[in-house]
């Protein structure tokens, strides 16, 4: 399959120079940044899931984050 995308001048020569000191073929460093990039969009998707699941399962409560104003002067007087 042919994929035509249009890439910025200046990203396009970067990579050309990455490509060439690493003295790659230019098809074969395109093919691993897309299986690349496939892996990390796959695994962001489950992570979304894992955590979508989660807190379906168990919602946060209306007082889980709650913070009283002594933590507070505690944790500022340290910032």
């Amino acid at each position: 399959m042919n994929v035509q995308i249009n890439i910025p001048d200046s990203l396009l020569n970067q990579v050309h120079k990455a490509i060439d000191v690493l003295e790659e073929s230019r098809e074969e460093a395109y093919l691993e940044a897309f299986r690349d990039l496939a892996v990390k969009k796959k695994r962001e998707a489950e992570v979304r899931l894992q955590y979508a699941s989660a807190y379906g399962k168990h919602p946060i409560q209306p007082d889980e984050f709650e913070i009283d104003e002594a933590q507070l002067e505690v944790v500022w007087k340290e910032v």
